[in-house]
């Protein structure tokens, strides 16, 4: 008989067989899974780097441009201010020559004394001769005794600029009036005093030939090593030139300026004069370097720089991408208006790149540690399943099921969730707790998603503060608007006037006030003045003088006692010397009598009935808040029914624009605007006179702020 297999044994094999069978086909399921599982794990993490770090370059990129013409901007406007601080102080001597030299009755004799060599090194005030002018005339001693006057104004604006190293007023008679630190330096060796030709200095001859302030080069200071620059303004007297009022001014600053760049860990800097030479720098050498006899950039073999420097000394601002010796870097440039010199400042584009670099880095390391762990939990649970198979051989049908389900769902679930995690998408869900490997890598993957969303959240932090400090300033904006009347027509039951103003800040909060009020029921108060500075300090400033002078006018005062009364109130507590310039004016409704003070103001604009608007050259005073103690004068004129008074700051006509947008609008082309239908209402004529502006300008960014106010006296 033959024999067969027992059956305990076929049952064994089928046994072993099924095992066989089940283990290969959950080993197969197995191994499927988990290789779908690394290939969406390693495309993930690459899609997830390129995308980090194609946001994050941009957004670097972007922030780094915007933060270095800021930079810029901030550097430029700081010198821009030293500029127009020394300007004023020098326009503000000139101011006071013309008025002495314009009503000499009001001015008693004063003499000024020669230098004196035991005050040096102290602030002191001496006169100086040309070798053609005797001091002994009765003429030129009468003149001396008579613009002796200023000395005061002198000495007040020189002990107020730190970097002002003299100031002076000299006069086409041959003799100079001057404060300054160095009266011994005004002798030779012999201590002969020194004649002075002060008409064939540069700084002279350029303000007597332009008719307007002027600076000279960059020039290296006659008893310092230090730089310095002059600026002269001309000094007039019914039309005919009488000298000019100069100082010299230290540029110290400027160098700590440049190096602040540096030292600030935010790049390097230099400053480029009017004629593309570069005159500071933190460069040591190359193109860029600070050297004497500097070469125009303009004309660099260099297209990009050269490139740079055309836009930066034609007054434009912005952002260029170019080579500086050879390193790929990031330019901003910024202009100072006051004298034509511009900012530049450089960061490399390794810098701005570089948080973008260690960016990825970190990605990449993080995606690398989780893939390491990702293979390393699949092959423990891999040699886990070998394990359970060779010790559960009797249950293998029901173990393989088992294990395959335990294993397998969580990493299918696993996979299914970071396949998911695309684009901007980076939440990760994990609800399962097996307790095991892929629990382990789950949590872990779940720490570096947490990690890049919190990156993202600082991201967006940072902007929503950018738009809440944009927003702040708007809610200014409104603020300072209100404190401006804005109802027109204002007194809709007064038939006597016709009124009309409008007010646009070159930035978000403007300097620039206008005011009108009835001060009783016969007399109307009207103010327009102009802050000096910008920005926010220039509003809280302009805010306060409008209150000051609105107070004072109310309490029935007349406008030159307003004015007193005013640069008094600001002169007792200006630690930050600030100062306003204003014109004030009451008009009397039954009788047309304007009665009106000029504090360094813009000249106003009148036009009499069925003629044209001309330009009331009045005479102005100190600007306010300058020096204490100082009288205004005031004038009458009679305003005839259907006559009209045009009022407004300096930001109308120095407006800039025309085919390089660096001409000023000009009086000229404010006159033209205004005669171009003087009959028009006071609204239709502004709004006549902003189309012209706007049509002038062609979108150019502006500087200053624009001010404008018509009054229309009806009778």
């Amino acid at each position: 008989m033959k024999k067969h297999g027992s059956l305990g044994k076929k049952i064994f094999r089928a046994m072993m067989i099924l095992v066989i069978v089940m283990f290969l086909a959950a080993g197969t399921i197995f191994a499927f899974t988990v290789k779908n599982a690394s290939d969406t794990l390693t495309s993930s993490n690459a899609s997830l780097s390129s995308t980090i770090g194609d946001q994050s370059s941009a957004y670097m990129a972007d922030q780094s441009q915007t933060h270095l013409l800021e930079l810029a901007g901030e550097k430029a406007a700081i010198a821009e201010d030293l500029f127009t601080e020394f300007e004023s102080g020098v326009a503000i001597a000139a101011s006071v020559a013309e008025d002495i030299y314009s009503d000499p009755s009001a001015y008693s004799a004063r003499p000024v004394p020669l230098p004196d060599p035991d005050k040096n090194g102290e602030l002191s005030i001496q006169v100086l001769y040309s070798a053609n002018t005797d001091p002994d005339d009765p003429a030129v001693r009468r003149e001396l005794e008579l613009i002796g006057n200023v000395q005061d104004v002198l000495m007040a604006i020189n002990a107020g600029q730190d970097n002002m190293a003299s100031i002076y007023v000299a006069t086409e008679s041959g003799f100079m009036v001057q404060a300054d630190y160095i009266s011994a330096k005004k002798y030779d060796e012999n201590g002969v005093l020194m004649p002075l030709e002060a008409k064939e200095r540069p700084w002279y001859t350029g303000a007597a030939e332009t008719g307007k302030p002027y600076f000279t080069p960059v020039t290296k200071d006659a008893h310092t090593p230090r730089l310095g620059i002059m600026c002269g303004v001309p000094v007039y007297a019914n039309g005919q030139l009488m000298g000019v009022a100069g100082a010299g001014m230290y540029l110290d600053e400027m160098e700590d300026l440049v190096q602040s760049v540096r030292q600030g860990g935010r790049g390097s800097a230099c400053i480029i004069n009017e004629r593309g030479q570069v005159l500071f720098s933190t460069f040591g050498s190359g193109d860029l370097a600070a050297v004497a006899n500097a070469e125009d950039l303009r004309l660099s073999d260099d297209a990009k720089l050269a490139e740079l420097v055309q836009k930066a000394v034609a007054g434009e601002s912005g952002v260029m991408q170019l080579d500086v010796d050879g390193v790929p870097s990031y330019a901003s440039y910024a202009p100072m208006k006051t004298v034509g010199w511009s900012m530049l400042v450089f960061l490399t584009r390794e810098s701005v790149e570089a948080p973008t670099d260690r960016l990825l880095t970190n990605v990449r390391a993080i995606t690398k540690r989780a893939s390491e762990e990702a293979s390393s939990h699949i092959r423990n649970a891999f040699f886990l399943l070998l394990g359970l198979l060779g010790a559960a051989v009797a249950v293998a049908s029901a173990a393989s099921f088992a294990l395959s389900r335990r294993i397998v769902k969580p990493i299918r679930l696993l996979t299914e969730e970071v396949g998911a995690m695309k684009g901007d998408n980076l939440d990760f869900k994990w609800d399962l707790n097996t307790g095991d490997e892929t629990q382990t890598l789950a949590e872990s993957f779940s720490s570096m998603t947490q990690r890049m969303k919190s990156y993202i959240s600082d991201i967006e932090s940072i902007t929503a503060e950018r738009e809440r400090i944009s927003t702040e300033l708007s809610v200014a904006n409104r603020i300072q608007a209100a404190m401006l009347p804005s109802t027109f027509p204002p007194f809709p039951e007064r038939s006597e006037i016709d009124i009309f103003a409008v007010m646009d800040p070159a930035r978000e909060v403007g300097g620039d006030f206008y005011d009108f009020f009835l001060i009783d029921e016969d007399h109307l108060g009207l103010v327009m003045a102009d802050v000096s500075g910008k920005g926010v300090p220039a509003a809280l400033f302009m805010m306060a003088s409008k209150i000051i002078l609105q107070s004072c006018a109310m309490l029935g005062q007349s406008p030159g006692e307003i004015l007193t009364k005013t640069n008094e109130a600001i002169c007792s507590n200006n630690d930050e010397q600030m100062f306003v310039t204003a014109w004030v004016g009451v008009l009397e409704l039954s009788t047309g009598r304007l009665r009106a003070a000029n504090a360094g103001h813009e000249y106003p604009a009148v036009r009499k009935p069925n003629g044209g608007f001309e330009l009331l050259k009045d005479a102005h005073g100190i600007v306010v808040g300058a020096v204490p103690g100082i009288s205004y004068k005031e004038y009458e004129l009679q305003m005839e029914p259907d006559s009209k008074l045009f009022l407004y700051t300096d930001g109308l006509p120095e407006a800039m624009g025309g085919p390089d947008q660096e001409e000023m609008f000009g009086i000229d082309r404010m006159m033209d605007a205004l005669n171009r239908d003087p009959d028009a209402d006071p609204k239709q004529l502004l709004e006549q006179m902003r189309g012209t502006l706007a049509e002038f300008v062609d979108h150019a960014e502006q500087f200053d702020d624009l001010t404008m106010l018509c009054v229309e006296y009806r009778g």
